[in-house]
């Protein structure tokens, strides 16, 4: 009995050393990670007008709301909703036109 746990405990401390020197030993190399993607085009917004028909489906409140707070353009809102549709799309495209050629004219600047 005693030479069975002898033998076992050896076998043990045998296969320590084996494992030690045949697979700790062992450098693992290093496998370049890929470059990471590069990173995507900035979007860039381009704004439209609105058009009529998206215009049509909105109130005269909205319209008017939609004008100052996104476009920053002053509507009357004392004339009918088409003319104010037709006021709001001449406008925004003048500005969308003005934005592309490089100018920055505020009305508000003096």
């Amino acid at each position: 009995m005693e030479n069975s746990i002898g033998i076992i405990i050896g076998i043990v401390v045998v296969g320590f050393f084996a494992y030690q020197i045949f697979f700790k030993g062992k450098k693992v190399v290093d496998v370049p990670a890929k470059a990471p993607a590069p990173a995507p085009a900035p979007v860039v917004e381009v704004k439209k007008a609105p058009t009529k028909a998206q215009l049509s489906k909105l109130t005269k409140k909205q319209i008017d709301d939609l004008a100052k707070l996104e476009w920053g353009i002053k509507l009357d809102a004392r004339k009918s909703k088409d003319d104010m549709i037709k006021e709001f799309i001449k406008l925004a495209k003048a500005q969308i036109k003005n934005d592309e050629a490089g100018g920055d004219d505020d009305e508000d600047e003096v």
